[in-house]
């Protein structure tokens, strides 16, 4: 569970999961500073994390002509960490993603003794050399092995901002690239046993889980909370994958008193999550009021209704109160937790005191009192009573309206062990955080319960909890599946209150190191070759949650299993006692055989239903123990009280894999080991042996010479004492016989024959015809089964050839059919007698065909193709879903038609989806019109087959939808804010003016009522589209990227060769002052811009627009059409600047300046390098603000259960 981030990943693995060719690795560092080793100066360390001693180390690559690199996957320089060697493995134009990917790679791997591994925890950062504060930063833990021997992220900076020269990544086309590694090689984290260790349990990590196994553990160590969720109504008919109480109680009783770590997967299906879900990281604080919301709606009527509110809802008054008058208005609101500020707060007092500090309203912001009307009053907030459980959220992450972006703030923040919200006095000697109507008698004294650490960045990174039990003054750190005791401090203080004056250093003594150091601050860090500098600490406190002293009691109560319903106690002990079984059975596996012992029923019961090729399933055989000093008779006595079949009747075969790839039955086991044989001495080829199993087993086929007694031997009759084995007849072979029924479309088994090898096929026919009860004059077709994996291949057997001449042997398979084939009429006449199956196919006559058929045979999900979001979730379960049985040999029309004919609609109106098996989601492009040959081709997706297809329903037939082209148009007001995005379908032989003529019959009325819209200039072209009106309402069509207006399309430019996927195409009205310009007028750029001092340079933010401005026009004039344009206020207007900006140059403008003069005559540069610009800050703000999307990692967590 070392990767956290949704993109963290083996490289090789990644590379390979994204159907492109591994190419053998580059010679290290092809890019840089050469291939020598840096011999780096080790930091030995102490006392990090838990207490366990570590080595570390950090190193910086510094690449030079980066965007020159022509290689897939370049490698740093070799560098050392806890004496390992490592280097950094990077993908400069990304990892089949348009993002730079970076991982770190074990740089000796190849070379290192055999079952060589090491533990790291690493931190990989992507300098920005401009501002070091957008920088980005990831980490992760990871287990280094031969079979993992790099990890890292797959999308850490889009390709499209590193490029930029005004993001700050590249400077003087150089890219700086570091990693810190710390090693912690003497601990054996592979088998730690953390309830051993600790007598706790962690959770798997799914993918990106971390928030919620940190959030889990902190809830069922609140004793109160596990016994309401062990109380919670459930049955024995649900299914936890549906029912998130029951998921609840089975994680929570398993965490309870479990003795691994436990999985999450039926918690998050019951959440109705997907696969892609998991590998999505989430904020833990949102999941924590989502979760409280959902079990609080659960809980309705139940015998815990009310539990959430009981533990975590408080209550405060937000008040307002004028200064002159007497008049208060006042508003009670509740809350399940608090967010506290972090920026500008040194600690737990001081956050708290900013979230009750009182605001003025006065002057163009006094409050509007209904008695009094306008008056000076002061807001603010005051707590009516606190809950027993205070979940307490710090706000790290938080919008920079500088960079116009969500930061990460990893300042310093100080919290107490034990939290006196009481002491804390105002200037009249009141509880200063509470109301003058809260209880008196309520006690807020909160000792910390959890504290839930955040590792990383905005873009991602790694949860992890600290927790200390109600009754223990020993702190646990969860991290995932581990669990650690966290090493407690050499001097603790005595406990006390720590008053509002005091140095929040202090709370530092109260606390191991490992979770003081989660107070955040600057880190001391050393590069090579530079002086120390100070950095931020990456981890630190995200949430805490602190418990009221005087409810610990009730808290802290008995929560058992006996709270649990009966049925679900009852069914959890047998999943408990089942596990130590197979525990048990692990453990003492060395000194027991297991045989998998196939017989003619278990053949009977497979072939025709679960099985068609081969003969039988062997991990669906009833497995036999038996220890190893025990004897084959032995065994044979066992076979005895399961089948009936007496010792001397039991022939045993082993299995032998063929090069065909068929698993036959091949020699008896008695020709190399007799009944006194210890079974520690029988086993099967070494060639045959099962991989991933803990122990091996003896696979078996059992046949019973003689007559088989109907039913098994009573349990008390005494075992049989006969030795021996019906000996083969030499020259002799086991065949394994199925017939085949074509009206049915049937398979069935029906016995084992021994024949003499000098028999012809005309002296076996007669055998045929007596075990399967045909009359004795029946003609038969006889077939060998001969393979299936590769091709299918069945083999005619002629009559008169020997079975040794037809190179049969022991273990091959006959499969015979009645002859003549059915006619015509026998089959309707069948079929009209019959429920006939929805899967339309040919009558499958001849065994070749039925088995080619069932080979190709494939049940198919058809998805209903699920509206595009940007970081849309996977296929849920609970979607419905068509179910149909299909022949991956249909071509594409027959495909269709086939979804078409369920659907009821026009085939050619299905547009088709493949699926991505990889992240559970539709593949970003539909299928073209036939453009995959079969069904086969659509099912493979990366070298992975799925069993997944998403389909649209078009309202014109595909063929003529790629006949168009389909362009996305942002429409802009007059005030250059977006009104609204239109998608367009037009002839790929369209130009603007088309296009601009399509959009107005989109767009609603114009502002004039005498107007219309006239979407081109002039020429006949536009004259024969739309007629001219008596006001004209002109359109335009313009290129836009990264803020700035790069082209004005021409109107005959054509449609086909606008790319609206990589710039932003924008459409507007051209104003009137440009309808009526004069020749010595001139048409302006005009954008938004701050200035960043540190750096001298500029940043445009915002939606930039046109301007026409006349010769003589002074800035006063145009500074007020700018207002009008933008509907801007006085006050806001005042803090505008407003400067020519040209190549980056900056000139400030007077009200009284001509501003034509500044612009040159003519534009030598296509994107206008000469525009005035506005100066201000990036604040909220239509027409000034870029769009901000949310990341990957702050997408909304859902729970849909």
């Amino acid at each position: 569970a070392a990767s956290e981030p949704v993109d963290v990943i083996s490289a090789e693995k990644d590379y390979l999961g994204g159907g492109v060719e591994y190419q053998p690795a580059p010679p290290a560092a092809p890019a840089g500073e050469g291939n020598d080793v840096d011999e780096m100066e080790v930091d030995k360390t102490e006392g990090t994390g838990d207490g366990e001693d570590a080595l570390q180390g950090e190193y910086t690559w510094t690449i030079e002509g980066f965007t020159k690199l022509k290689q897939v996957k370049v490698y740093s320089p070799v560098f050392q960490s806890g004496h390992y060697n490592w280097r950094i493995l990077l993908f400069p134009g990304g990892n089949n993603v348009h993002q730079l990917s970076v991982y770190l790679d074990v740089a000796d791997s190849a070379t290192l003794p055999q079952g060589w591994s090491r533990q790291a925890h690493f931190t990989l950062t992507v300098h920005n050399q401009k501002d070091s504060q957008r920088s980005v930063v990831k980490d992760a833990d990871h287990h280094f092995t031969i079979r993992a021997c790099d990890w890292g992220f797959r999308e850490f900076v889009t390709l499209q901002e590193l490029r930029d020269a005004s993001s700050g990544f590249l400077l003087d086309d150089k890219l700086m690239v570091s990693a810190r590694v710390r090693v912690e090689p003497q601990v054996n984290w592979w088998n730690w046993d953390s309830k051993k260790e600790t007598g706790y349990v962690g959770l798997k990590n799914q993918g990106a889980t971390c928030y919620m196994n940190s959030l889990l553990q902190s809830l069922t160590h609140i004793p109160y909370f596990r016994k309401a969720v062990y109380h919670m109504p459930t049955t024995d008919t649900e299914d936890p994958e549906k029912s998130i109480p029951l998921a609840l109680q089975k994680i929570f009783y398993k965490l309870q008193y479990g003795d691994a770590c436990v999985n999450t997967k039926q918690l998050t299906k019951s959440f109705g999550w997907g696969e892609y879900d998991t590998f999505m990281q989430h904020d833990v604080q949102e999941l924590n009021r989502v979760l409280i919301d959902k079990l609080e709606e659960k809980m309705k009527g139940t015998s815990v209704a009310g539990t959430m509110a009981h533990l975590f809802r408080g209550t405060y008054t937000n008040y307002v109160k004028c200064v002159d008058v007497a008049d208060i208005s006042l508003r009670d609101e509740v809350f399940y937790d608090l967010q506290l500020p972090v920026k500008g707060c040194p600690d737990m007092y001081a956050a708290f005191d900013e979230y009750v500090k009182e605001e003025t309203l006065d002057g163009e912001n006094q409050y509007h009192s209904e008695r009094f009307g306008k008056q000076d009053a002061k807001k603010g907030v005051a707590f009516k009573c606190l809950p027993p459980v205070l979940s307490l959220h710090l706000r790290r992450f938080e919008y920079d309206f500088a960079t116009d972006a969500m930061n990460k703030i990893n300042d310093e923040f100080a919290f107490p062990r034990d939290l006196d919200l009481d002491r804390v006095k105002n200037d009249r000697g009141d509880r200063k955080y509470f109301t003058t109507d809260s209880d008196p008698t309520v006690v807020n004294k909160y000792r910390l319960h959890s504290v839930l650490a955040h590792s990383g960045g905005l873009n991602g990174g790694h949860y992890y909890a600290f927790i200390r039990p109600l009754d223990s003054e020993q702190w646990f750190r969860f991290d995932d599946e581990r669990v650690t005791k966290v090493e407690a401090p050499k001097v603790i203080k005595d406990r006390g209150v720590v008053l509002e004056d005091q140095d929040p250093m202090a709370f530092k003594d109260q606390f191991p190191k490992a979770i003081s150091d989660q107070f955040g601050g600057a880190d001391k860090q050393k590069l090579p070759g530079h002086t120390p500098f100070p950095g931020q600490k990456l981890s630190n406190a995200y949430m805490l949650v602190y418990v009221r002293e005087s409810a610990i009691p009730e808290i802290n109560v008995e929560a058992s299993s006996e709270d649990l319903p009966t049925h679900q106690r009852s069914i959890l002990e047998r999943e408990q006692e089942e596990k130590m079984r197979k525990k048990k059975e692990k453990q003492e596996a060395h000194l027991y055989t297991v045989a998998r012992v196939a017989t003619a029923s278990d053949l009977r019961g497979e072939i025709g239903s679960n099985r068609f090729f081969d003969l039988v399933s062997h991990d669906e055989v009833e497995p036999i123990r038996i220890k190893k000093e025990k004897t084959l008779l032995q065994l044979k006595q066992d076979i005895w009280r399961r089948t009936g079949a007496l010792p001397s009747q039991q022939r045993l075969w082993l299995w032998a894999k063929r090069q065909n790839h068929t698993y036959r039955p091949d020699r008896p086991l008695q020709l190399d080991f007799d009944d006194h044989s210890p079974m520690m001495d029988v086993k099967e080829d070494a060639s045959t042996q099962q991989s991933g199993k803990f122990q091996s087993e003896l696979r078996l086929y059992l046949e019973v010479v003689g007559t088989l007694p109907s039913t098994p031997p009573p349990a008390d009759d005494p075992l049989p004492e006969d030795e021996g084995w019906p000996q083969l007849p030499e020259g002799h072979i086991l065949l394994f016989l199925k017939f085949y029924e074509p009206l049915s479309e049937q398979l069935s088994f029906v016995c084992t024959h021994v024949a003499s090898q000098r028999h012809t096929l005309t002296e076996l026919l007669p055998v045929l015809r007596h075990h399967k009860g045909l009359p004795p004059s029946q003609e038969l077709a006889v077939y060998e089964e001969v393979e299936f994996d590769t091709n299918v291949r069945f083999e005619l057997l002629s009559e008169h050839r020997t079975l040794k001449d037809a190179e049969l042997q022991s273990g091959d398979i006959i499969v015979f059919q009645a002859m003549p084939l059915p006619t015509p009429r026998e089959i309707i006449v069948f079929q009209a007698t019959t429920t006939s199956s929805s899967f339309a196919h040919e009558p499958l006559l001849r065994i070749p065909q039925f088995f080619e058929h069932v080979k190709n045979r494939v049940n198919v999900h058809v998805h209903r193709l699920p509206p595009q979001q940007p970081n849309g979730g996977g296929v849920r379960e609970k979607d419905r879903a068509l179910e149909m049985t299909m022949d991956k040999r249909w071509p594409y029309d027959q495909v269709t038609a086939e979804i078409g004919k369920v659907l009821n609609v026009d085939p050619l109106c299905l547009r088709l989806t493949m699926h991505n098996p990889y992240s559970d989601l539709p593949k970003p492009t539909p299928l073209k019109y036939r453009g995959v040959d079969n069904l086969q081709d659509m099912l493979l997706s990366f070298q992975k087959t799925s069993d997944i297809i998403f389909y649209e329903v078009l309202s014109l037939p595909l063929p003529v939808l790629e006949s168009k082209k389909a362009l996305k148009v942002s429409w802009h007001n007059n005030a250059a804010e977006e009104v609204r995005v239109v998608n367009l379908l037009l002839d790929k032989e369209s130009t603007v003016t088309h296009a601009l003529a399509e959009l107005a019959a989109n767009l609603p009325a114009p502002q004039h009522a005498d107007a219309e819209a006239l979407p081109a200039a002039d020429g006949a072209e536009s004259a024969e589209l739309v007629a001219r009106p008596t006001a004209l309402r002109r359109l335009r069509m313009m290129e836009v990227f990264n803020h700035r207006i790069y082209k004005i399309f021409s109107d005959k430019e054509e449609i086909e060769s606008i790319n609206d996927q990589y710039w932003t195409i924008r459409a507007e009205e051209v104003p009137p002052e440009e309808l009526a310009a004069g020749p010595e007028d001139k048409l302006i750029h005009v954008r938004h811009f701050y200035r960043d001092a540190r750096m001298n340079m500029t940043h445009n933010f915002g939606d930039p627009f046109l301007l026409m401005i006349t010769p003589n026009e002074t800035l006063a004039s145009i500074r007020s059409r700018i207002q009008a344009r933008l509907v801007l206020s006085d006050e806001e207007l005042s803090k505008w600047k407003f400067a020519v900006v040209s190549f980056g140059r900056v000139e400030y403008l007077e009200d009284e300046e001509v501003v034509r003069p500044r612009f040159r005559k003519q534009d030598n540069f296509g994107n206008w390098d000469d525009y005035l610009g506005l100066e201000h800050p990036q604040v909220p703000g239509t027409g000034r603000k870029k769009h901000v999307t949310r990341s990957t990692y702050d997408r909304p967590v859902k729970i849909y259960g």
